[in-house]
């Protein structure tokens, strides 16, 4: 059905998610189009997103790679407008608005590939529009639950329009990725693997749709507590969560990053101690108060649950790097297209900061702060630059004076087994 695939990858563990098998399949067996979203591309280093698109481009020369990244806009992104990292958010069930980084580069890769075959200045138009802010803007909605497995033979551009088929792994954004395009909510999200249940259409333009489908996994050698981080397995069903929370200890210093105190000892330098996966989540139960009910003792279980949830959704950032990276650091730092993605970053979040009310930032800070009103607005937009920094959970007395901590691992694709 799809004239384009759009594979969607998580830029944090590229080298998971795009399959070897698949690329030659859609390429030489379907001979389809094939567009990689480097999706997520906010949550890891500029220079580290345009290294990992040049590996793949070498290696997959028939690849058009494009950059993205979608979250809520406004109010309800109300992550990156709290005064206290670790105050609980809560969900609003209210319906909101999607922003996006990148609908513009994927509107050029796909103007390259249907050339004047597919006319979709309109498409361009709603981008350069914004026309996603707009709540009257109407976009129909197709649910298939019922599998059609009759054959059908595949037209190319059929009546004048073109179809983008989203696949990828679970959990690595495609519902993220259209409610991005779209401009607005209109495909449910989740933390979940596997909450897409059926297949969805959606028509961004009148030449242009679009169709999202549940979550693919394809046979892999790569260890559980690996697919675990890259939120492949569904932590809830995870009964023994230290060996996954020892593989990112082992990566991300996490006694480090998150302050902790050894149960163990009353020394108050945690690196002289030696620490295990049990001995970080009990140390973590202590300081945030997670205390079993009848017991009383430390939920070390809630605990390394809690890790895990962070790491996945990005906060404890967890990310891999492509062969001769660390010799070649510098150079990618100063490549063009780094700077380029830097400004493109910037600018964005620039928009998505003047479009929040004051009353909604000024309202977060904490009561017991006392702070004035000019005070309080330079104190929360210090601590917002250094969680899009840090991206953990921190109070905010371990924030001040804090420096900035490389959560950038090393690469581990070296000890895996490749296919």
């Amino acid at each position: 059905m799809s004239d384009i695939i759009l594979l969607i990858i998580d830029i944090r563990h590229p080298a998971v998610h795009l399959s070897p098998a698949l690329y030659d399949h859609v390429i030489d067996d379907l001979g389809k189009s094939l567009i990689l979203i480097l999706n997520k591309f906010d949550l890891v280093p500029p220079a580290l997103v345009i290294a990992w698109k040049h590996y793949f481009q070498e290696k997959f020369p028939k690849l058009h790679i494009v950059c993205f990244s979608s979250f809520p806009n406004g109010k309800n992104n109300s992550k990156f407008q709290t005064a206290d990292p670790g105050k609980v958010l809560h969900k609003r069930k209210k319906r909101g608005k999607f922003s996006a980084i990148g609908p513009l580069a994927l509107w050029h890769a796909c103007q390259n590939i249907v050339k004047d075959e597919v006319d979709l200045s309109s498409w361009k138009k709603k981008i350069e529009a914004n026309t996603g802010s707009d709540e009257s803007d109407l976009v129909s909605t197709v649910h298939n639950d019922v599998l059609d497995t009759t054959f059908q033979k595949h037209v190319r551009y059929k009546d004048g329009i073109v179809t983008l088929g989203c696949i990828g792994y679970p959990n690595v954004g495609k519902s993220s990725l259209m409610n991005g395009l779209v401009g607005k909510k209109v495909v449910s999200v989740s933390r979940t693997p596997g909450h897409t249940k059926h297949f969805q259409t959606i028509f961004l333009t009148s030449t242009v749709r679009l169709c999202d489908c549940p979550g693919l996994v394809f046979p892999s050698r790569v260890p559980k507590q690996l697919q675990i981080l890259c939120g492949i397995y569904p932590i809830a069903q995870v009964r023994e969560p230290y060996s996954p929370l020892m593989y990112l200890a082992q990566r991300v210093n996490l006694v480090k990053l998150l302050k902790l105190q050894h149960p163990n000892s009353e020394s108050s330098c945690p690196e002289s101690q030696s620490w295990s996966a049990f001995n970080i989540c009990d140390a973590l139960a202590l300081k945030r108060g997670f205390i079993t009910a009848r017991t009383g003792r430390p939920d070390v279980y809630r605990a390394a649950n809690y890790l895990l949830r962070t790491a996945v959704d990005g906060q404890l950032c967890l990310c891999f790097r492509p062969p001769d990276y660390t010799e070649n650091k510098d150079f990618w730092k100063n490549h063009a297209e780094t700077e380029a993605l830097k400004t493109m970053q910037s600018q964005h979040h620039q928009r998505r900061r003047s479009s929040s009310s004051d009353s909604s930032v000024v309202s977060n800070i904490s009561s017991d702060d006392d702070l004035s009103s000019d005070e309080g607005a330079k104190q929360l937009e210090k601590q917002q630059s250094h969680v899009l920094k840090s991206r953990c959970f921190a109070t905010k007395k371990e924030l001040e004076g804090d420096k900035e901590i490389s959560l950038i691992s090393k690469n581990p694709f070296l000890n895996l087994e490749s296919d």
